[in-house]
């Protein structure tokens, strides 16, 4: 997981080589031809939550490794 020195030096560099703004020209097109609408001030949840864990059997697990549906 990147500390924030380091998000800020990724940053710096992009901007330093002129790519910032190409990239996330192309990110809001990927955002925007995917059908979302990027409204300024708007606020992204990130919260990672607790998910059980899955307990298959290894002839389920053989059967989504697969691509079927146990």
């Amino acid at each position: 997981m990147p500390d924030a020195k380091m998000v800020w030096l990724f940053r710096d560099r992009l901007t330093q080589a002129g790519a910032m703004e190409i990239l996330f020209n192309c990110f809001d097109a990927t955002v925007r031809n995917a059908g979302y609408l990027r409204i300024s001030g708007q606020i992204v949840d990130a919260t990672l939550t607790a998910a059980p864990k899955q307990r298959n059997t290894n002839a389920e697990k053989a059967d989504l490794r697969a691509g079927r549906i146990p």
